[in-house]
């Protein structure tokens, strides 16, 4: 059995590429995450696999988890279409400690965990492809963390060992299933429960328009002291944000609209900067309210899948007042104080709804 010594603040590419070679050839090899020590082997074949169990004495019908080196592969080509928390989960622990088990494309379980280690994440990047990944240990016993823990478990039967030193954590990853309503800790880890009822209590709200300069950033803010201010009980429990269709990254609010809050509301807008609306985070919010039925088009268009989770602010407003926030970019600020006073009413009816 090999064993190579791989300094972290100067990762040799050849030792890489030896472990990547022989994994796809069919080898067992022992590489460094940030939690334990894990083996990993091609879940193509079937060989490979059957020695892996034999070696860890695993019980047969025990699943492995799958890793990979982006999270996005695992979004796009892996997971099924998750519940807005499993998004934020992702958000916040990948690349980590996080093993999350949902359904696949076909419907499906799988186990999925994308490590922060860097050897592994060069590993794994070089490799292209999820690989099987379980703890270097024996079933049911402890966890090596360290590369002669490995050695001294497995005396010989592995074919390559990577070691790059203790590993960071030297505890498992949390193993978390999505499949139950609304979840299940299935291993604890390095992630807390705390952490995740974290996650999993503070809902996303995003409001939607079309340059992010003016509406929507009105809508965010008024929301954010509106719900502190009618239920403080609430406060920390919602992330509320603002996306737009058509925005360059970066910009600021507009002027009109940071003079308007800050004069009538006591608000400062100074941080704001603008964002355009991605898939993660449409895939990631639980409420998305926009400004005009063509930003529910485009949102829905985007991603289907967020059906049910997308309003139309106008449907806060009184009958007599229901339509469209109209856009006021370029026009006098007598427009920008008619929109404020539209998404305020609609914001205060929004609040007593949450």
């Amino acid at each position: 059995m090999k064993r190579i010594n791989i300094d972290t603040a100067n990762i040799d590419s050849l030792m890489i590429d030896e472990a990547v070679s022989l994994i796809l050839k069919g080898g067992i090899v022992a590489i460094p995450t940030e939690t334990v020590y894990g083996l990993v082997v091609d879940p193509a074949n079937e060989e490979s696999l059957k020695r892996l169990y034999e070696i860890k004495q695993r019980p047969k019908g025990l699943p492995l988890s799958l890793a990979l080196a982006d999270k996005n592969s695992v979004i796009n080509e892996y997971f099924s279409v998750l519940p807005p928390f499993g998004y934020r989960l992702i958000e916040k622990f990948w690349p980590g400690p996080l093993t999350i088990i949902y359904f696949d494309k076909t419907e499906n379980k799988i186990g999925v965990r994308v490590p922060s280690d860097s050897v592994a994440n060069r590993i794994l990047t070089k490799l292209n492809r999820a690989v099987s990944l379980t703890s270097a240990n024996l079933s049911g016993s402890k966890e090596a963390i360290s590369g002669s823990d490995v050695e001294n478990i497995f005396s010989g039967k592995l074919d390559l060992i990577v070691d790059s030193g203790n590993a960071l954590y030297g505890k498992p990853s949390t193993i978390i299933d999505l499949t139950l309503n609304p979840f299940k800790i299935l291993r604890a880890g390095v992630v807390s429960e705390q952490d995740i009822v974290d996650v999993f209590i503070k809902k996303r709200i995003l409001f939607v328009c079309t340059g992010n300069s003016c509406r929507s950033p009105m809508a965010q803010f008024l929301l954010e002291k509106y719900i502190d201010k009618a239920k403080p009980y609430l406060h920390g429990r919602h992330d509320i944000i603002s996306r737009g269709v058509s925005t360059h990254n970066g910009m600021p609010a507009s002027t009109y609209t940071s003079d308007i809050l800050k004069e009538k509301e006591g608000l400062d807008t100074g941080g704001f900067t603008s964002r355009k609306i991605d898939r993660q985070t449409i895939l990631s919010s639980d409420l998305i309210f926009t400004m005009e039925d063509a930003h529910t088009d485009y949102i829905l268009k985007f991603e289907p899948t967020a059906e049910g989770r997308v309003f139309g602010l106008k449907k806060f407003l009184p009958r007599e007042l229901e339509k469209d926030i109209p856009d006021p970019i370029g026009r006098d600020i007598s427009v920008y104080e008619e929109v404020y006073s539209l998404i305020k009413k609609a914001i205060i009816e929004l609040v007593g709804w949450l």
